[in-house]
């Protein structure tokens, strides 16, 4: 079951630039800090430039993805 977790279900839908995101270049960002992996805080605000990228949910070794996930263009990240 575990090589379950690191194996892409065939025909898993790829994600298409669709260009919603077009205007974002430049935008500043509001003061805001969020914890980060390895045990910090990630200042959204900080000088320099960076991409985040923010998902809603990561698998669990063992556990099943929820019922249509995979359904979701890019929700594996």
């Amino acid at each position: 079951m575990a090589d379950d977790f690191f194996r892409l279900p065939a025909g898993l839908p790829v994600p298409v630039q669709d260009g919603a995101c077009d205007h974002l270049p430049g935008k500043s960002l509001p003061r805001l800090s969020l914890p980060s992996t390895s045990g910090g805080r990630v200042e959204l605000d900080a000088p320099g430039r960076a991409i985040y990228f923010v998902y809603p949910r990561t698998g669990v070794p063992g556990q099943p993805t929820p019922e249509g996930w995979n359904d979701i263009p890019g929700a594996r990240g």
